[in-house]
């Protein structure tokens, strides 16, 4: 399917999705209305000289190599570029520690912090569908009471769940081993205790958080955040989580293998994930949701970063929407970073969980993206990642 093509099946898909609920004659006349600027919308996005797979492969390699020597416990990355409307993956390294064979286009990776994205996507939906208001008080969507989420009568927000300015703590249980920059030697009693972390912990614990200064003004990154806001969606449309994003993003999108839970046959092209020591790292817990608790392969992600390119949909155009502004040039959407300082505006999200990395940078005036995942993670790995990714999207500009 051609990039127009592609365009106007996503634009047909989320206009009828929005429909959907209206009466008979009214989603008729919304249809007819907003299927007028569907061809012209697929034409408005710059069509880049269209490199081929050897040009681009080229430019992967060059930096993939750098990558490997500065990262010497490194171990497979499956890369995938949108460029011009086209799309390329390249699997390069190895799967697993001491065999061989690379990874592939059917990988599955935990993609960590790239999940919060998805929750804000589903949050931007449930705002346009007029499910909530994004200035809603979070308490309005959770049982029982917590006069606690509030500083000084000032309730915490929808969008500061996805704006990181919640002033929620970091993770939950907020504990000394539980928080940045984990240097503290984590004993196996603790260990225990996060790896069994359940909901009915979290939301016990949920009643213990101290809001210290008033919530939408001060950044501080809180995975509680995008945990608390998953359950909150599954509340506003009663389904949970993971079914919430195949039906409202990856089956519309088709991305098959975007999931928390795993059939058979993915769980059997799951990437194992290291550490620095080559140890085995263990997977997110299932409470991870929409913080950290994805998992995908490079083949589904290009399409999710093709989509997310075209911001004539108004999901999307409202998930890179600048809400919390940072400085001059850098600032917060819908769990999205957006960066100004460049020629070309920037908008990323990247992340990282034990034995995982991943980065999704799109310039959406370019109509093009870079996503890397790897199965290795370490402070040097981490870096230098996010290093590659700006590399290769900078050599494929004009």
């Amino acid at each position: 399917m051609n990039n127009a093509k592609f365009l106007l099946f996503l634009r047909v898909l989320r206009v009828l999705d929005l429909c959907c609920q209206l009466p008979g004659m009214a989603r008729l006349s919304i249809i007819l209305g907003l299927l007028v600027p569907i061809t012209a919308m697929a034409q408005e996005l710059p069509n880049l000289p269209r490199l081929s797979d050897d040009e681009v492969g080229a430019i992967v390699s060059k930096y993939s190599d750098a990558f490997f020597k500065s990262t010497p416990h490194a171990m497979g990355l499956s890369i995938g570029v949108v460029q011009g409307g086209h799309t390329f993956i390249y699997n390069i390294g190895t799967l697993e520690r001491g065999k061989p064979g690379s990874p592939a286009s059917d990988t599955l990776y935990q993609i960590a912090s790239i999940s919060k994205t998805f929750t804000g996507t589903l949050l931007a939906q449930a705002a346009l569908e007029k499910k909530i208001s994004l200035n809603d008080d979070v308490r309005k969507y959770i049982e029982g009471s917590y006069p606690n989420l509030e500083y000084q009568g000032h309730p915490i927000e929808l969008q500061f769940l996805v704006n990181h300015n919640s002033g929620l703590p970091f993770n939950l249980p907020d504990i000394p081993e539980n928080r940045p920059p984990f240097t503290t030697p984590v004993s196996s009693k603790t260990q225990s205790r996060l790896q069994n972390y359940q909901r009915k912990d979290f939301l016990k614990d949920l009643h213990g958080v101290e809001i210290k200064s008033v919530p939408g003004k001060k950044f501080s990154y809180s995975n509680v955040s995008a945990i608390l806001l998953s359950i909150v969606l599954e509340r506003i449309y009663g389904m949970p989580y993971d079914q919430l994003v195949k039906q409202k993003i990856a089956t519309p999108l088709g991305m098959k293998d975007t999931t928390i839970t795993m059939t058979k046959s993915q769980k059997r092209r799951l990437a194992r994930g290291y550490d620095e020591k080559g140890g085995i790292a263990p997977y997110p817990t299932d409470l991870a949701l929409g913080a950290a608790g994805l998992r995908t392969t490079a083949a589904d992600l290009v399409k999710y970063a093709r989509w997310e390119l075209h911001e004539d949909d108004p999901v999307v155009r409202l998930t890179h929407e600048p809400r919390f502004i940072l400085t001059p040039t850098y600032s917060l959407g819908l769990n999205w970073q957006i960066d100004t300082s460049g020629k070309y505006r920037r908008v990323n999200q990247d992340g990282s969980v034990p034995g995982f990395l991943s980065n999704c940078t799109l310039f959406p005036e370019l109509n093009l993206a870079v996503i890397v995942l790897a199965n290795e993670e370490d402070t040097t790995s981490s870096q230098s990642l996010g290093v590659m990714a700006d590399q290769i999207a900078k050599a494929l500009q004009p």
